[in-house]
């Protein structure tokens, strides 16, 4: 018997992921995509190796880009605040 076959998840193909998205493009090589720009991104600004990225989990993942984009946004107001002080002096 091949044991393979008869282990969850042992399909190429997992079966919790559509087939395709709602506009009939395949959905693994979009996924796929989605999942090395999030790894480029937490890489890039966090310093971390893309190979270690490979290991943690998507929920990890997930809070990463969260934290990253909550920076982005702070960063963001602060210099729009320091514009607002700056244009009041004048």
């Amino acid at each position: 018997m091949d044991t393979r076959l008869s282990r969850p998840f042992a399909s190429q193909v997992n079966f919790l992921d559509p087939q395709t998205k709602e506009d009939g493009t395949p959905y693994g090589p979009w996924r796929y995509r989605e999942i090395v720009k999030e790894c480029y991104a937490i890489s890039s600004k966090l310093n971390t190796s893309y190979t270690d990225l490979l290991r943690i989990t998507p929920i990890e993942r997930e809070y990463l880009i969260q934290m990253l984009i909550e920076d982005q946004k702070k960063l963001k107001e602060d210099i729009d605040n320091i514009k607002r002080q700056h244009d009041t002096k004048k």
